[in-house]
């Protein structure tokens, strides 16, 4: 808050003008105010003014509509048909993995599948808490497997959580969704072997 008020109170000074009038009337000593007492002043007009206050107050709204309502994630649609398709997760290293002495594990260019080293022990389901039907399905499906995960592209994440009764999650800047190639919602990701098993369920579909 300090470097705010500090912030304010510098740009809140009038610009100095560069062009030159001349000269006119009698000449004295420019007096400086001290940078120091300047802020300490501009401080006190703002607190009493109620400025700081508002913009306190103006800062922990932004922060927590930030936080209760992200940005709904971009480019997801609704599923129309229910499919199923499959998705291989590995990676080819672009620079070597090493120890701590610098011995190479996995020289660049590797292949590496992560479901060899730490498998999917439960389901993921992403929907768009924004859509009133896939609420109630993902609420649906909590029950039937009360391990699965929940994870919002949209809605409100703590309001849909006090309804699951549980943790829900938020792809935070879709970077699940890219990381899956999903494009519709609701998908159910689930493992398969050493693939991952993608199902896009369309609403009032069975």
């Amino acid at each position: 808050m300090r470097a705010l008020v500090l912030l304010l109170a510098l740009t809140c000074a009038a610009p100095a003008m560069a062009q030159h009038l001349g000269v006119h009337g009698s000449l004295w000593e420019i007096q400086e105010e001290d940078a120091v007492v300047y802020i300490k002043r501009r401080v006190g007009e703002l607190q009493k003014d109620g400025t700081v206050d508002r913009m306190r107050t103006e800062n922990t709204t932004k922060i927590k509509n930030a936080i209760l309502h992200p940005a709904t994630v971009p480019g997801y649609t609704a599923a129309i048909t229910s499919q199923t398709r499959y998705f291989d997760p590995t990676i080819t290293l672009d620079k070597s993995v090493t120890d701590s002495r610098g011995r190479i594990l996995y020289p660049a260019g590797t292949r590496v599948n992560p479901l060899m080293y730490g498998g999917l022990s439960k389901r993921l389901i992403f929907i768009d808490a924004l859509d009133k039907e896939q609420v109630e399905f993902a609420l649906v499906e909590a029950k039937k497997h009360p391990r699965d995960s929940i994870i919002l592209i949209g809605g409100d994440w703590v309001a849909f959580s006090k309804r699951l009764g549980s943790q829900a999650y938020y792809d935070q800047a879709g970077a699940m969704t890219k990381r899956f190639e999903l494009t519709k919602v609701p998908s159910i990701v689930s493992q398969e072997g050493l693939k991952l098993k993608i199902e896009e369920v369309a609403m009032g579909v069975k």
